[in-house]
């Protein structure tokens, strides 16, 4: 049985219903789906009727948990489903920032996209950034500040933001899906994206922002441990004016998210764009599928973020190589070969002799 994990305590959590649904339904496996709900209550259906039945507990679904020694879902004290693998449907903290991978880890049940490690560092838009650097892969100039920093000297976090020049760009660290973003042009505006961004996270990265530039996606399929990778085609988001914000990616709104698959910044730079996305991927250490986006100004490419599970599980960029179902197969297949390779490593501790009961 394939568990198929969505929703979560995430602000992001109304995305992964969408991507949950879309890969239950395209999974040929079968499957059971484990929506995490707002408060953090696990629930194991195995037919969700529609995204706004998720979302109004409109299902019949029984909860559930896991327990660290086996690989089951239980419900109450019984045993409900022996999970062969989890395919990870989850965005945001919570689910995609290595803590469910450490619970699944635990419980030795194979699960999709990146472990901790990976995950972790991907969630981290500054570990991100200095692992990208170590790599020797262009990104925008940034400076970092933390809650505590910038309570207790407002002027000079202001002073290392304005260092870099307006306009600059305000996140929170640990974030994705545009939450919490803002751009500033001034000491006034800077101010106020600083106080939105500490809504979100206690750690803040500020970084350059230019403009008139062409936003370009591209995902990467496999195993960093592997020789080949599957690298999609690219994608150009377009209907967006500065960058792309939460409605603009999720409103639904036909006009402001059309995308140009492949992008359309010519053939050279698109192989160039490929070519950094493996590369990006490799250097987080990444497993499964991952999307890295891109900002291209001029002959400059910058790498902007890494997202270790993206909306869908970035299938629309695999559509010309792979239908879902065949992406959503090859996902399963790496995340047993990856189990199978970590359990053939000697790091867990076998017992010689049996404990003797006190």
């Amino acid at each position: 049985m394939i568990a198929v994990f969505f929703g979560g305590r995430s602000c992001e959590h109304d995305i992964s219903i969408i991507t949950g649904l879309q890969a239950m339904s395209a999974c040929k496996k079968k499957c059971v789906g484990v929506y995490i709900d707002g408060d953090g209550v696990w629930w194991a259906a195995e037919c969700f009727d529609s995204v706004s039945a998720v979302r109004n507990n409109r299902f019949d679904g029984k909860k559930v948990h896991l327990r660290p020694d086996d690989s089951y879902l239980y419900h109450k004290n019984k045993r409900l489903y022996k999970v062969d693998a989890a395919l990870l449907c989850m965005h945001g903290i919570l689910g995609e920032d290595g803590s469910l991978q450490g619970l699944l880890e635990m419980c030795g049940i194979p699960y999709t996209g990146s472990g901790v490690m990976a995950s972790s560092v991907g969630m981290n838009k500054i570990k991100s950034k200095e692992t990208f650097i170590a790599a020797g892969l262009n990104v925008l100039p940034f400076v970092t500040t933390t809650r505590l920093e910038y309570n207790k000297d407002k002027t000079a976090v202001l002073k290392k933001a304005e260092s870099l020049v307006y306009p600059v760009i305000v996140k929170p660290c640990n974030l994705g899906s545009s939450i919490g973003i803002s751009v500033a042009n001034d000491r006034p505006s800077l101010l106020s994206a600083l106080d939105i961004a500490f809504e979100w996270d206690d750690l803040v990265i500020i970084e350059k922002a230019i403009e008139d530039f062409t936003e370009v996606n591209c995902a990467v399929l496999g195993d960093s441990y592997d020789d080949e990778v599957t690298v999609s085609d690219t994608e150009q988001p377009v209907g967006w004016k500065n960058f792309l914000t939460f409605s603009d990616k999720y409103s639904g709104d036909v006009k402001s998210t059309r995308h140009k698959i492949p992008a359309a910044v010519g053939e050279e730079k698109n192989e160039i764009i490929q070519a950094l996305a493996e590369r990006a991927f490799r250097a987080v250490g990444c497993s499964g599928v991952a999307r890295i986006d891109f900002m291209v100004k001029g002959d400059d490419i910058y790498v902007n973020e890494i997202n270790t599970i993206p909306g869908s599980l970035a299938s629309p960029l695999f559509a010309r190589q792979m239908p879902f179902s065949g992406l959503i197969e090859k996902l399963i297949d790496i995340a047993m070969r990856r189990k199978q390779r970590f359990d053939a490593l000697k790091r867990t501790y076998t017992p010689t002799t049996p404990i003797a009961a006190k």
